[in-house]
């Protein structure tokens, strides 16, 4: 019977770590979502770009309309409802890191790649 007991030992503590991991990951989930769009978004806009030298933010809209994210093994997705709330939240961002410039054309804002 002694024999047993480090080996139930053992599955008490893999079932601690599976169980923790999956609680962790299940409380980071949203983050990580958020995270997965706006690098997709970023990704559109700049390819979006690279064809077309400078757009405004109208333009802009219709590359991220659809645009969705989720993550592997889960059913739970995230996706763009507002383009133009998204793109003003990722656009400053683009525009922090240097990958685009943000000009000023009139009465109208123009964004162009670095």
């Amino acid at each position: 019977m002694l024999k047993y007991i480090p080996y139930i030992l053992l599955f008490a503590l893999a079932t601690m770590i599976i169980y923790a991991w999956g609680l962790w990951r299940s409380v980071r989930q949203n983050q990580d979502l958020s995270n997965l769009l706006a690098a997709k978004g970023v990704s559109k806009v700049k390819k979006a770009l690279r064809k077309k030298s400078g757009l405004t933010l109208k333009e802009l809209e219709p590359f991220v309309k659809d645009l969705t994210a989720k993550q592997p093994f889960s059913r739970q997705q995230i996706a763009v409802t507002d383009p133009k709330e998204f793109l003003n939240s990722i656009l400053p961002y683009m525009v922090r890191q240097k990958m685009i410039t943000e000009n000023k054309e009139g009465n109208r804002t123009v964004y162009r790649l670095k």
